[in-house]
C-alpha cells in the first residue's frame, strides 16, 4: 500500500527595504537638527546680554514650529507642505503656465505642432538599428547638464495562471539579478516597468475574422463567424507592458555636453540585444525592442485614448504615419489634483511609504488587474539603480545612521529592526546583492472628473495586499503623468535639490 502526499510550496517573502536618510538629534532629521543650531546660538547671546525674554520667544516659536512638523503630518506632508503646494499651484495657475496650448490655434508653437509638454518639450526621437539588425527608437530629452537617451521594451506577459510557485520565485529572482546588472553596467540612470490596462475595441477579433474568411466555407461556418464578431465586440481587456531602460549621455571626459546621437545609438544598439535577452527569463513573454513609430503611436493614445481605436485601424491597414511632433495633446490643463488632456481626464498617486513588513510577488496582483470602467490605467515601477561602486559606501552610511538614531531615543522595537535591517543589507551587499531606489506611479484616465471620483479611495484600497502607502501627486499632476508613462524620464535628474541633499529632511 501506498500513499501520495501532496507539497504545498509557499510564496518566498520579500522585505527589508529601507529609504535613505539622515538622522539628527531627539529622533529629528538631520536638516532640521542643522538648522536649530542658530536658534541655539541666538538663543544662548540673548541669554548672556539678559534679554531673556527674546531667548524664552525665540525657543517657543522654534519648539511650535518643530511640534507643526511633526504632529501635522498627512499622508508624509507635513502643513508647511501642504501650503507650499497651494501657493505653488496658485503662482502656476497666476502665471497662465497651468495651461498648453499646441497646435495651429496655440501658443508657443509657430509650425502648428502638437509636441509633448513639460519636461518633454524639447525631447526628440530617432530609430536606429542594433547589433543584429533589429529598428529601435532612442528618445533623447535635455534638460540643465543632463542628456538622457531611452529605449522602450514592449513585453507581453505570459501571467501566473497555472504556474507553479516554485517557477514565480524563479521568475522573481531572474527580474532581480537584471535590476541588479543595471547597477553593475556603466551609464544606467534608470529603468522603468510600464503595466496598462485598456478596454479592448474588438477590432483585434474583427481584422482576425475577416483575415481567416473564405469564400468557399459552408454557410453555417460563416453563420457561426458572423455571429461571434456581432456578439463578442468587446473581449478581454488589453494589458500591455513595457520596460524603458535610460541611459547617461553625457560625455565621459569631465567636460560638459552631449556625447551626440551617433556615439550614443552605436552604444545602446551593442548593448540592447543584452538587455532583451535578459528578461526572457523573467516571465515577460514575447520581448521586442518598441520602433519610433510604435513609441510615437503609443504616447498619442495615452494623451488623447478616445483616438485609440482608429490608432489601432490604422496600424493594421499599414501604419499611421504620426510623427514625434504630433504625438502631444493639443489642449492640457495642470490642475490642482487632475490633469486634462484633450478628450479626457486624468488623476495620477505616487508612492510616499514603501511596504513595512514582508510582502510577496503577487502583492501587486489587485492593482495591475484591468479596471473596468476606465479609458486607461497605467501602473508603473520607477528603478534607479545604484553604481556598484557607492554601493558599500551607501550601506556603511545607512549603518552608521542607524547606529545613531538609535543612541539618540529610548531602545524600541523600531530603532532595532532600522538596525538589523541595515546590518542584513550589508552582509547581502558584501556577497554581490545590489542596491535600488524605486517608486511607484499609479494613473488613471476617464472621460471626466465625475468618473475618477469614485476611484479616490478605491485605488489606495488595491495595495492593501502590498503594505505600501501612496498619496495624489497634488500639483504636480501633468510631470507624474508623463513619469508615468514608459519614455524614461528621470525626474531626480530634473529636481533642484539632489538626492544627498533631500535625504537630510
Amino acid at each position: 500500500m501506498s500513499t501520495t502526499e501532496s507539497v504545498r510550496i509557499e510564496p518566498q517573502v520579500f522585505g527589508n527595504l529601507t529609504v535613505p536618510r539622515r538622522s539628527g538629534l531627539g529622533g529629528l532629521s538631520m536638516g532640521i537638527s542643522i538648522a536649530l543650531i542658530p536658534v541655539v546660538l541666538l538663543s544662548i547671546l540673548f541669554m548672556a546680554t539678559g534679554r531673556w525674554y527674546i531667548a524664552f520667544a525665540l525657543v517657543m516659536a522654534a519648539t511650535v514650529a518643530v511640534l507643526l512638523l511633526k504632529v501635522t503630518r498627512r499622508q508624509g506632508r507635513s502643513i508647511y507642505g501642504r501650503i507650499t503646494l497651494r501657493l505653488a499651484q496658485r503662482i502656476k495657475e497666476k502665471s497662465g503656465r497651468d495651461v498648453y496650448l499646441a497646435g495651429p490655434t496655440g501658443k508657443g508653437t509657430p509650425d502648428g505642432a502638437t509636441r509633448l509638454p513639460g519636461l518633454m518639450a524639447k525631447s526628440e526621437l530617432g530609430e536606429f538599428t542594433d547589433s543584429y539588425g533589429n529598428a529601435f527608437g532612442l528618445i533623447r530629452v535635455a534638460g540643465s547638464d543632463v542628456y538622457n537617451y531611452s529605449v522602450v521594451i514592449e513585453t507581453h506577459p505570459d501571467g501566473d495562471s497555472l504556474v507553479d510557485q516554485e517557477q514565480i520565485d524563479h521568475r522573481v529572482a531572474v527580474w532581480g539579478s537584471w535590476l541588479t546588472q543595471r547597477g553593475l553596467d556603466e551609464g544606467i540612470r534608470g529603468a522603468s516597468v510600464t503595466i496598462e490596462s485598456s478596454p479592448d475595441s474588438g477590432l483585434r477579433l474583427a481584422n482576425l475574422l475577416e483575415a481567416n474568411r473564405t469564400g468557399t466555407g459552408p454557410d453555417y461556418a460563416k453563420a457561426v463567424t458572423d455571429r461571434i464578431g456581432e456578439t463578442y465586440q468587446g473581449g478581454a481587456p488589453q494589458l500591455v507592458a513595457r520596460v524603458s531602460v535610460t541611459f547617461d549621455g553625457r560625455r565621459h571626459d569631465g567636460k560638459t555636453g552631449d556625447r551626440g546621437w551617433a556615439e550614443m545609438a552605436e552604444e545602446i544598439g551593442t548593448r540592447l540585444p543584452g538587455l532583451v535577452g535578459g528578461l526572457q527569463g523573467t516571465g515577460a513573454g514575447a520581448v521586442r525592442a518598441s520602433t519610433a513609430q510604435q513609441i510615437t503611436d503609443f504616447t498619442r493614445v495615452a494623451y488623447d485614448p478616445t483616438v485609440a481605436s482608429l490608432v489601432e485601424q490604422m496600424q493594421a491597414d499599414g501604419g499611421t504615419d504620426l510623427h514625434w511632433e504630433d504625438a502631444g495633446p493639443s489642449f492640457a490643463q495642470d490642475s490642482f489634483e487632475h490633469y486634462r488632456h484633450d478628450r479626457a481626464v486624468s488623476k495620477s498617486w505616487t508612492m510616499y511609504k514603501g511596504p513595512e513588513g514582508h510582502f510577496t510577488s503577487s502583492s501587486l496582483k489587485r492593482v495591475l488587474e484591468p479596471s473596468p470602467g476606465l479609458l486607461r490605467k497605467r501602473v508603473t515601477l520607477l528603478y534607479r539603480p545604484i553604481a556598484a561602486e557607492r554601493t558599500t559606501a551607501l550601506v556603511q552610511q545607512e549603518q552608521n545612521d542607524a547606529a545613531f538614531a538609535g543612541s539618540q531615543t529610548r531602545r524600541n522595537a523600531r530603532a532595532a529592526l532600522r538596525q538589523a535591517a541595515a546590518a542584513k543589507t550589508a552582509s547581502e551587499e558584501a556577497q554581490g546583492a545590489g542596491l535600488t531606489r524605486f517608486g511607484l506611479v499609479i494613473t488613471i484616465t476617464g472621460t471626466s472628473e465625475e468618473d475618477l471620483k469614485v476611484w479616490d479611495k478605491r485605488i489606495p484600497g488595491l495595495l492593501g495586499p502590498a503594505r505600501l502607502r501612496i498619496r495624489p501627486a497634488l500639483a504636480n499632476q501633468a510631470v507624474t503623468f508623463q513619469a508615468g508613462l514608459p519614455l524614461g524620464l528621470v525626474l531626480p535628474d530634473h529636481m533642484l535639490i539632489p538626492d544627498t541633499l533631500r535625504e537630510f529632511f
